[in-house]
This record gives structure tokens, sequence and C-alpha cells, in this order.
């Protein structure tokens, strides 16, 4: 997490009626919820895939990921686009709050019982109570990211495939 000499900037956000943060540097864009493929092979934690900038995109449904109650997305439920190891990933979040600074004489111990598979490193004050401020690095396990790659992987090639097809048939003349 990058820091300034006095605050690090967060982005605080809600799911399943928790308040959450991640560190402002980690989070590339917020964005609205565009449609989602949803290929077939699709574990229950990718809500779908979605195109951005020419890249794939898997969208994590970040309420199963932290093993919290799943419930139905909203119309307007937001995007956090993120980057795993060079690689874009969106989490599907039920709202976001605010871009803040937290002082780092602010910032408290994280709550044992909110571990999200170690992922919680702080709290901090926020509205009338605390908000859980998680390390992305830590979000998926080590086996997690590299079948979320692999995934990513297989659904590049796809599009890929599809791409080349629609090439395909531009280039042939109309009968």
């Amino acid at each position: 997490m990058v820091a300034t000499a006095s605050a690090t900037r967060t982005v605080v956000f809600s799911v399943s009626g928790r308040v959450l943060a991640l560190p402002a540097d980690a989070v590339r864009r917020v964005l609205p919820l565009p449609r989602l493929d949803s290929p077939p092979a699709a574990p229950p934690v990718v809500a779908g895939l979605f195109r951005h900038r020419d890249r794939t995109v898997p969208v994590l449904r970040f309420d199963i990921l932290l093993g919290f109650e799943p419930a139905p997305a909203a119309l307007y439920a937001p995007l956090l686009l993120i980057e795993r190891e060079g690689r874009p990933l969106a989490l599907l979040v039920d709202r976001v709050f605010d871009i803040v600074p937290v002082p780092a004489s602010a910032l408290l111990e994280a709550d044992a019982a909110l571990s999200f598979n170690g992922c919680a490193v702080g709290a901090f004050p926020f509205g009338a109570g605390n908000a859980t401020l998680l390390d992305p690095e830590r979000l998926l396990t080590e086996t997690e990211g590299r079948l979320l790659a692999a995934f990513q992987a297989l659904a590049d090639e796809r599009a890929a495939r599809w791409q080349a097809t629609d090439s395909e048939d531009a280039a042939e003349p109309a009968p």
C-alpha cells in the first residue's frame, strides 16, 4: 500500500452490508456493471466476463470470494477494476462510498473475526463504525490466482477465435 507522509488514500465500499476498503492506488477504475458473458465453465465466484480496452476481464463476486451470504447484484452495482499479476480483474461490490485519506495514526488493528483469508490488514473509523482495509495482493490464494489466470487465458483464446472468424467473414466477398 502506498502512503504519503500523512495519509493513505483508500476506496471505501460495501459488500453484503460490510464496509470495506482497498488502497486507492490498487483500484484502477470504478466501472458501472456492463453486460457480462457467462461461460459455461465459470466457477460460482466468477459473475462473468467482459471486454475492457481489448482485454478479457473476469468479474468476481466479492461476496462469495469473502465467504459472505451471496446476494443478487443490483442493477447499478459498481465494479472495482484492479490488476493481479499484470491481468485485469473486476470485483463486484454493492456500493462505493468515497475515496478517503486514512492517516497512519487512525489505522486500527484488523478484527481477527474479519480476517477474510488473511487479507484484512487493518481498520479505520468510517461513518458510524469502522471500514476494514484489505490488501489486494491477499484477496486470492496462490491456487485461486493460478486457476483464475488459466480461466482468463481460455477466455482470451475463445475471444480471439471469435474475432478471427469475424475477420474472415468480413474478408469474404458477398455472393
